[in-house]
């Protein structure tokens, strides 16, 4: 129910003795409901389609009928797997020919790249010839029997157009072209019927092959893993011929090359007169010799050098200072003469404490010690000039060696600029010797080396018949579709529901409208008027439902019941006028003194109903003073209602029904009725409505239960209640009793069956 509805106000108070040209309406606050609970909105939800529950189950059988019969049509299909594991090692048996085919660690693209190479249309081929599935009705579209499925299966005229798109084939190629189109198509349909995926993150591949009959499937499994076992050896063992091929060009190229070189080197040799000795060449062994001379006299001159500054060094420091000189002090001859002095020197001491300083012996004594430390000294400088000598002899060489090492470098650099032709030519040698040995070992280890080859895969897993068809789950293509067709019926039931912007329960009316519902008037069924069913029915629904209308207009008056009632709908066909006609007949029948007045000139019914005339009527009762009531007044036999239909109205005329001529009319004709019943016209139709609203004591506004839009009614009732009518409330018209249980309510009034007559004796 929309929300955005402008709520109405209450019933209001009574006008009764508040005059005509005084009344005016203060509307009441709206009525403003609490917002419902989740759970009454499920609830609600589940009223809803239970509302609908056959059309629900409808939808759930077709949809499901037509689901199984379509798994059920389609052809059964067993899918055979086969598990290829890729990245298998070659056995390591020679390592210069697993060089030249050395092995591709494996990873997730290279195996992905396998499927794809098992997915290609070379080894579909093979597999097709190897099999011959070009005869088997399941591959060949051109053997096959025309079945059901074959026949809505769109797939193999979608390949057959795919193909067409080709275009023709040229002049003298016909046989050719429609050969290679017939094989493509095979082919086609064989790769549609095989798919390859990778198992979780192993390198394992999965072949998976369905056909209609399960030995085939395994066998196309098997066939196309072997193939592609045998397409990776075939492909290694070609790309070794080419190897080999490669080798030995090369080998005969390199041999040639060798000699060449080898050939250039001795001749520069000879034209230089560059010889080696072992692995140096005699200048360079002279030079390294006479190296190793220069540096020996260079030590040599400066160990000299170094004790001859050592010894005058030693002699600057005064007498006696050369003795410590450890070259004077090596010398045999001076460790004598030291000790002859030693001994001079302990003889003068011992004399010296016996004798005089003038005793004979002692001055003998004293001259033998002075000889003896002048033999000493001299002895010294003897060695000093020695060291002197020997430090000349060390320059000197060195000098000499350095001299001749200086004429070998020079002699060497004219050498080494000879050589370094030679040294590019011995290194040119040396490469394609090496070349040519690595050719050479490669050509003899890379020779019978495809018998050892083995493809990079290996089958881990060959696929077996499978024992029950994979495709298609037919079980659970019939769940789902009966499943689906119950949720498709319940889409469409909540759809018809929320595109029904009508009144169908009381309590709408009341939320929306903040007025009561007097009654729910049913639809009558039958031949005849409605209006004869409360004299042949009395105690039907439909009569009960007009005594609630009654009752309801008399109560909405607290203190005297309203004479003067006007019934108005919003749009045609609700009902209005046989509710007019049925329940002034119910009051008359009871008594009651009612007057019928057709107050719609543009459409009246009144008089069909009672099958009166319409020529005078009301338009004649206000345009002419010489009519007489009693003249135009019908009254009818079988109820005693009297009747005053609209008559023959012109455009002219019209403003006479809401002119104050019509309200002395009412005021006149009230006193001699109990009740004066207004039929008028459609709100959104006509505007006299609202000017005979505030004429009358109230108004009973029809809506048709089930048709009239929500907004049309209230956009109605809000004109009424604009123009200063007082609704007494509404009266929900053609109720389908049938079609209202299923909105969740069992309305007594309904279920209540009609009483049997007492039996008197």
């Amino acid at each position: 129910m929309p929300e955005d509805h402008q709520r109405l106000p209450q019933r209001r108070p009574s006008l009764r003795a508040v005059t005509t040209t005084e009344r005016h309406v203060v509307p009441l606050a709206p009525v403003v409901r609490p917002p419902p609970a989740a759970e009454e909105g499920f609830l609600d939800t589940l009223s809803k389609l239970w509302r609908h529950r056959r059309m629900i189950l409808t939808c759930a059988v077709i949809v499901g009928g037509l689901a199984t019969f379509i798994a059920w049509s389609m052809p059964s299909y067993y899918v055979a797997e086969a598990r290829v594991l890729v990245g298998v090692q070659s056995p390591r048996v020679l390592n210069n020919a697993e060089a030249i085919l050395s092995d591709v660690s494996p990873d997730a693209e290279r195996v992905q790249n396998e499927g794809y190479v098992l997915q290609s249309r070379t080894l579909a081929r093979k597999v097709i010839d190897q099999l011959k599935l070009g005869d088997n009705p399941n591959f060949n579209p051109e053997l096959a029997k025309p079945t059901f499925w074959s026949r809505v299966n769109p797939m193999p005229k979608l390949v057959t157009w795919l193909h067409d798109l080709r275009g023709k084939p040229k002049s003298g190629e016909a046989v050719d072209m429609s050969l290679g189109q017939r094989e493509n198509r095979l082919i086609d349909i064989f790769l549609s019927h095989v798919d390859v995926s990778l198992l979780g993150r192993s390198y394992v591949l999965s072949v998976k092959v369905d056909n209609t009959d399960a030995q085939t499937a395994a066998n196309i499994a098997n066939t196309l893993a072997d193939t592609y076992l045998d397409y990776q050896r075939a492909d290694k063992i070609a790309t070794l011929d080419r190897v080999d091929k490669y080798l030995m060009g090369r080998v005969a190229e390199l041999r040639d090359q060798v000699r060449k070189s080898d050939q250039a080197v001795e001749q520069y040799r000879r034209a230089h007169g560059l010889y080696k000795s072992s692995n140096t060449g005699v200048t360079g062994q002279q030079l390294t010799e006479l190296n190793s001379q220069l540096i020996a006299a260079q030590t040599a001159k400066v160990e000299a050098e170094s004790k001859l500054n050592e010894a005058k060094a030693v002699s600057k420091g005064g007498l006696g200072g050369g003795e410590s000189v450890p070259d004077v002090l090596r010398s045999p001859l001076i460790v004598q003469l030291k000790a002859q002095q030693a001994d001079a020197e302990r003889k003068l001491a011992e004399m010296s404490a016996m004798y005089g300083p003038k005793y004979p012996a002692m001055a003998n004594a004293r001259a033998e010690v002075g000889n003896t430390q002048a033999k000493v000294a001299a002895e010294v400088a003897k060695q000093i000039d020695g060291l002197a000598r020997e430090a000349r002899t060390a320059e000197a060489r060195y000098q000499a060696l350095n001299d001749n090492f200086e004429k070998l470098k020079s002699q060497m650099g004219h050498d080494n600029e000879q050589s370094i032709q030679l040294e590019a030519l011995e290194r040119d040698a040396t490469v394609n010797r090496n070349l040519l040995e690595a050719m050479l070992n490669r050509a003899k280890q890379s020779s019978g080396a495809e018998t050892i080859l083995q493809a990079n895969a290996k089958l881990v897993s060959p696929a077996a018949p499978p024992e029950a068809p994979t495709y298609p789950p037919k079980t659970l293509i019939a769940f789902l579709g009966g499943f689906g067709g119950l949720l498709l019926g319940c889409a469409i039931a909540l759809l018809r529901e929320g595109n029904d912007l009508t009144f169908r329960r009381t309590d709408q009316v009341e939320s929306v409208t903040g007025l009561p519902v007097l009654a729910m008037v049913p639809q009558t069924s039958g031949r005849g008027s409605p209006a004869m069913q409360v004299l042949r029915h009395p105690t039907s629904t439909f009569s009960e439902s007009l005594r609630r209308v009654q009752l309801g207009i008399e109560l909405s008056e607290a203190a005297a019941s309203p004479k003067t009632v006007l019934f108005n709908s919003a749009t045609p066909s609700e009902g209005k006028s046989d509710i007019v006609a049925s329940l002034g007949r119910l009051m008359a029948s009871n008594g009651r003194r009612v007057l019928l007045i057709d107050c719609d000139w543009r459409s009246p019914r009144l008089h069909s109903i009672f099958r009166c005339t319409n020529r005078h009527g009301l338009a004649g009762l206000l345009t002419d003073n010489t009519v007489r009531l009693d003249d135009i007044l019908h009254h009818d036999t079988l109820s005693g209602v009297d009747v005053l239909p609209a008559g023959d109205w012109s455009p002219r005329q019209a403003h006479l029904m809401i002119s104050d001529r019509m309200r002395q009319l009412l005021d006149a004709l009230s006193p001699h009725y109990d009740c004066i019943i207004l039929d008028t016209a459609p709100t959104l139709v006509t505007a006299d409505v609202l000017a005979l609203a505030r004429m009358v004591e109230k108004v009973v506004y029809v809506v048709r239960w089930g048709h009239t839009r929500q907004d049309a009614a209230i956009e109605g009732l809000k004109q009424v209640i604009d123009a200063h009518g007082d609704v007494a409330g509404i009266v929900l018209s053609r109720v389908v009793a049938k079609n209202y249980r299923k909105y969740g309510h069992r309305d007594p009034f309904y279920e209540y069956s009609r009483p049997t007559r007492a039996s008197f004796s």
